[in-house]
């Protein structure tokens, strides 16, 4: 079945609407300078065609010379001053244009930080975000700065238009039809080719994107060894050309659509003005106007061309743009689930249970189930470890129960209320979590347990948790202590270990002081022993709170008052570490295989607490 093509969720006037609040709330003082302009420019073209005929009639008058210079001077120095102040107010609003561009880009960029998670992890979150920052890339061809300046000459050009029909219609009404007809097939034109743009948006921002990773990886430092050690480079080279080239045959395509449309405004253009000017020359021939007259038509009909064609022109422009600004709108808009109506007081909240109540969810609306069914109380206070393959669902556990995604059925408690009834900025000051994926910004090492600037970091708290986590004799031999900043991204700071990464990870959980903590698989790139060590430290911190052990290894379950196995998004098996291990079900299978290699670091026998 053939797609139906998606219609803007804006119109023009809406989304001119919206500029001009947000243009009120930072820069007021462009409303001033818009309105100036489109006065000015009203002023100035039709004082310029009266001012020939004025200077025809006082010298087919034979009027006197002092009457002539006070006419003609005072239709130009009404002229000079509306140029003169249309130019300060140009300046003014194109420095105004460029600052909003940037207040759209910050507010792109802070939504991305705040959206929900499914936004920035799926492909399509990922495509909405280029399309909406490509809205603002442009320059002054930005969409933002598109449709501000196509409305105001769209206004200017209305205006003048009926300005100049008043002057026209004791000429020829029908010949304002004619020349308003001609004019509707350019728009007709012009828009064909700008739908076609937009319908291959959506390409040209997977272009982008890609090139923007091959580019991002190629660069990366980390890369650089494989980079070498299995000459890389060139593949790297030929993907960033092969992507160069197909986003320029897209472009190609799009501009030919311009192309053509050009050919036929070209011909339309001659046309219209074409038959205006016979009129006119007929007109004047025929004794039906004067010489004055004729004069101020002359001017009249050249400049209502050109205005009808600006009118085309900016109705062009700001459907352009209205597609582009729909772009941003969608992103800003659209990537928030709306907060409940009723929401829940976290501290109402007696205790922190968790419960998983027959939870189905998939990450594609046609996709296969990742949770199916899935059944799973933990008890406030205990420790429970989640264990299975990899693909069994333990990490997509986390993010419901974070409420990154919401399950597709079923129900998740906490503290035995609904999950969902909370706000999600207070839902995720509830939890704690050490991932595997680990983000250490260029930032201090007190910033990075904190993750918030120096002067809102208790720097003493910073210490404990840092003692806590076995990570402080470390940090304190530094000449800068905690103040010390960290990677080599932006200066040269200090690199971590991996075992001192996860502690670093621990104390910034710590610091946060959640009331349910989790561990998502951090120690999958640690050896065996390092990963047990990590897991004691883990257990030593999490104390008397809700604490989840993620794991597809097994160096967690010691720890834990029950262990649940997953298989396929269910829970297969559940119980003690000595209840399953008696069972003799896959759990046993999968500790017996694994157990070998989680031996006494002293003694190089195996561990006698497994």
């Amino acid at each position: 079945m053939k797609k139906q093509k998606e219609r803007p969720k804006y119109n023009i006037f809406q989304n001119i609407l919206f500029l001009l609040k947000d243009i009120r709330q930072e820069h007021p003082i462009l409303i001033l300078f818009i309105l100036t302009e489109i006065v000015l420019s009203v002023i100035s073209p039709v004082f310029g065609i009266y001012i020939p005929k004025a200077a025809l009639d006082l010298v087919l008058e034979r009027a006197h010379p002092e009457q002539v210079f006070f006419t003609l001077g005072t239709f130009g120095l009404i002229m000079t001053l509306s140029m003169a102040l249309s130019g300060m107010t140009g300046q003014g609003k194109y420095m105004l244009y460029n600052d909003m561009r940037r207040y759209y880009q910050t507010k792109l960029f802070l939504q991305s930080l705040s959206c929900d998670y499914k936004n920035v992890e799926s492909m399509e979150g990922q495509a909405r975000y280029q399309k909406a920052m490509g809205t603002l890339r442009g320059g002054d061809w930005s969409g933002t700065s598109i449709l501000l300046v196509a409305a105001i000459d769209m206004a200017v050009s209305v205006l003048c238009f009926v300005i100049y029909s008043g002057i026209m219609s004791s000429l020829s009404p029908v010949m304002i039809l004619v020349l308003v007809a001609l004019s509707l097939i350019s728009l007709f034109a012009t828009r064909r080719a700008q739908g076609y743009e937009h319908s291959r948006r959506d390409e040209a921002a997977e272009y982008e994107k890609k090139l923007e990773y091959v580019i991002r990886v190629g660069s990366n430092a980390q890369f650089g060894k494989d980079m070498r050690l299995y000459h890389a480079g060139g593949w790297f080279a030929q993907l960033r050309e092969s992507l160069i080239e197909q986003s320029t045959k897209l472009t190609n395509q799009i501009q030919n659509r311009y192309f053509a449309s050009g050919l036929v405004n070209a011909f339309v253009l001659v046309l219209r003005d074409g038959i205006a000017y016979a009129w006119l020359i007929h007109s004047v021939a025929s004794g039906i106007i004067t010489i004055s007259e004729f004069t101020l038509y002359f001017g009249a009909i050249t400049a209502f061309s050109g205005f009808v064609e600006r009118i085309v022109n900016s109705l062009n422009e700001l459907n352009g743009a209205n597609l582009q600004m729909n772009d941003m709108r969608a992103f800003l808009d659209g990537t928030d689930e709306p907060e409940p109506v009723s929401p829940l007081d976290p501290d109402s909240l007696n205790e922190y249970s968790i419960e998983f109540r027959d939870v189905c969810f998939s990450y594609e609306p046609d996709g296969a189930p990742v949770l199916d069914h899935l059944n799973l109380r933990i008890e406030a206070g205990q420790k429970v470890a989640l264990v299975g393959v990899n693909g069994a669902g333990k990490t997509t556990i986390v993010k419901l129960l974070c409420g990154f995604y919401r399950p597709d059925s079923g129900q998740i408690l906490i503290g035995g209320r609904e999950a969902g009834r909370f706000r999600k900025e207070d839902r995720m000051k509830l939890f704690s979590v050490v991932f595997q994926d680990i983000y250490i910004p260029p930032f201090t090492v007190m910033e990075n347990v904190s993750l918030c600037s120096e002067k809102d970091t208790d720097e003493g708290r910073v210490r404990d948790c840092l003692v806590k986590a076995g990570l402080w004799e470390e940090i304190a031999a530094k000449e800068a202590g905690i103040h010390t900043p960290m990677t080599r991204e932006l200066t040269q700071g200090l690199v971590l270990s991996g075992g001192q990464q996860q502690k670093l990870l621990m104390a910034r959980a710590l610091y946060k002081d959640a009331p349910i903590l989790i561990l998502d698989e951090p120690t999958a790139a640690l050896d065996p022993i390092a990963e047990s060590q990590t897991y004691e430290q883990f257990h030593k911190i999490a104390s008397d709170k809700t604490a989840i052990y993620i794991s597809h290894r097994l160096a967690s379950t010691r720890f834990c008052h029950r262990i649940a196995f997953l298989d396929k998004g269910r829970v297969a098996e559940e119980g003690t570490h000595e209840e399953l291990i008696r069972k003799g079900g896959a759990y046993s299978e999968m500790f017996a295989l694994q157990s070998k290699y989680y031996q006494n670091a002293e003694g190089g026998g195996e561990n006698e607490e497994w």
